[in-house]
């Protein structure tokens, strides 16, 4: 099932709890892929009453494993003010809870201060290409066959490489019309941990948080279109890999600020 297929089962006649179907053919490992699972929960909260322009971060918990099949996503606003709104989504399967997202939505207003983007910040100056296509290797997920790639800079999964940046390009396949956020969110998410390049096989792996900021310049564009990304581990110990990252939107500009805790059993 294509990504835009799976959305189109939320409607903004929809209450504020629905009942979805997890789409199988999008698992990484004996999970959903967290980019769709954060993806299924932003398309619900976009339904209700926020604008998706108005967006500034979100924050992802992956509670428990979310499966194929039945699930109940909830979502309500927290607090309403004048210019900020915090908004929970919650979806729940098996009888717990598996996902929580918090979103933040911030109105434009007048500001005397006005700070650009530092020039080293304003591109992906990576532009060596080392390959199109993710490796048909084992523990490589599912879900990665929706997607296309292309390789800047880092290490394919399980290649036992030595660099600690990764640095790339993707897009949904054959994904007609324009990317949203729930689009963002699983390229964004798509990209494997950048530990996982510096193993020799495979090994089990997952974000136990993730923490997005959005600027402005991430809406209009289309499908067709490569969004950049890259990211580096910042420190990795006991288990835990704190890996930081920036994604860039096919005009060149910088658009989120990314950063994960990810639990690596190796």
């Amino acid at each position: 099932m294509q990504f835009l297929q799976v959305m189109q089962q939320f409607s903004t006649a929809q209450s504020e709890q629905v009942q979805i179907e997890v789409p199988a053919g999008w698992g990484q490992g004996r999970a959903l892929f967290g980019g769709m699972a954060a993806a299924l929960a932003a398309q619900h909260l976009l339904n209700g009453p926020v604008s998706a322009a108005e967006i500034r971060s979100l924050t992802v918990s992956f509670v428990a494993p979310l499966e194929p099949g039945t699930a109940t996503v909830s979502r309500r606003i927290l607090r309403q003010g004048k210019s900020v709104t915090q908004a929970l989504v919650e979806i729940e399967q098996h009888g717990q809870v598996a996902l929580v997202l918090l979103a933040s939505f911030g109105v434009a207003r007048p500001s005397k201060l006005d700070l650009p983007l530092l020039p080293e910040l304003q591109q992906n100056s990576i532009s060596q290409h080392k390959g199109w296509q993710m490796p048909a290797a084992p523990g490589v997920p599912e879900f990665t066959q929706h997607i296309d790639f292309m390789l800047d800079a880092g290490n394919w999964p399980y290649s036992g490489g030595s660099q600690r940046v990764l640095a790339g390009r993707n897009r949904l396949k054959a994904h007609q019309g324009e990317a949203g956020l729930p689009e963002l969110l699983a390229l964004i998410d798509a990209w494997w941990p950048v530990s996982l390049g510096l193993l020799p096989q495979p090994a089990p792996a997952s974000s136990l948080t993730w923490t997005l900021e959005l600027l402005p310049g991430w809406t209009g564009f289309n499908g067709e279109q490569y969004w950049s990304y890259a990211a580096e581990i910042e420190q990795g110990a006991d288990g835990y890999h704190l890996i930081s990252s920036r994604l860039w939107n096919p005009a060149g500009a910088l658009v989120g600020l990314s950063r994960q805790v990810v639990t690596v059993f190796a």
